[in-house]
């Protein structure tokens, strides 16, 4: 029987982002995923305006109460959390993950703090604001952006030794820290645990698909799961990005199923 995981984030029906984006990485991996979306969307606003509806924190919450009735969270070997619609639906989040910490000390949490990227949030402050204070200390793991990490820390975030200076500042054991400029043209991802880190990096390449922080985040959650260490994950993940990347360049959607299938 496949282990089971909660994942609550954004559905888009064309152009894989959020649990689009993560959702099949995990299953790949063989867990079982109760996903939950905050808003619903026809495609990711890059590809054009898109039509959908933000799930009201009412109904966002009966779905997490059914579940739990059901007994599907007590089951939950780990939980993933990305894109939020509104700062009561990060509360409601926040409430259910803590009770399950409550029963299950053991349960990886991932939190893909989704805020904002080049310069300037695109979640609201109050979204935003309610990610850094009720879902991050429960975090097992983060996996923020350089942008991210500096909003989260009040600090200036815009190379690899600045960003180990402000995850330094952040209690959280496991950071995974995303598009950090190393250099002329390349960008690394960090695996920061404690005063130790692993490192990938990659060269930026044009008209790259939406989707690719929320793919390598479920990669990463799925691998840590499976039992390898940071850097084995991050170096696991980042191999299957970098397929999917390589197969969509100057594509509308990224091709996760791809890269999953033949991740070399």
């Amino acid at each position: 029987m496949p282990r089971h995981v909660l994942s609550m984030s954004s559905q888009v029906a064309y152009g894989p982002v959020g649990n689009s984006a993560s959702v099949p990485a995990l299953q790949a991996a063989g867990f079982a995923v109760s996903q939950i979306p905050t808003i619903i969307l026809s495609n990711h606003p890059g590809l054009g305006k898109p039509s959908g509806i933000k799930l009201p924190p009412a109904e966002f919450e009966a779905i997490l109460k059914s579940l739990n009735t059901l007994a599907v969270l007590d089951i939950c070997v780990g939980v993933m959390t990305g894109y939020f619609a509104s700062p009561d639906q990060v509360k409601i989040a926040a409430s259910f993950i803590h009770k399950m910490k409550d029963k299950n000390p053991l349960l990886y949490v991932l939190v893909d703090p989704v805020l904002g990227d080049d310069g300037s949030l695109y979640v609201s402050n109050e979204v935003a604001t309610a990610i850094r204070d009720e879902l991050l200390p429960l975090a097992s793991c983060i996996t923020p952006n350089c942008f991210e990490l500096g909003w989260l820390t009040g600090k200036t975030v815009s190379s690899k030794a600045e960003v180990l200076r402000a995850a330094a500042t952040l209690p959280h054991k496991e950071i995974l820290a995303t598009s950090i400029p190393v250099g002329p043209g390349n960008l690394a991802t960090l695996a920061i645990t404690g005063s130790d880190y692993a490192e990938t990096s990659s060269t930026v390449k044009v008209e790259v698909p939406h989707g690719t922080g929320d793919f390598l985040a479920g990669l990463y959650f799925a691998s840590r799961l499976n039992g390898f260490a940071p850097p084995e994950a991050l170096k696991l993940s980042s191999g299957i990005l970098e397929s999917a990347i390589s197969r969509s360049l100057g594509q509308p959607c990224l091709d996760i199923i791809g890269a999953l299938h033949s991740p070399s």
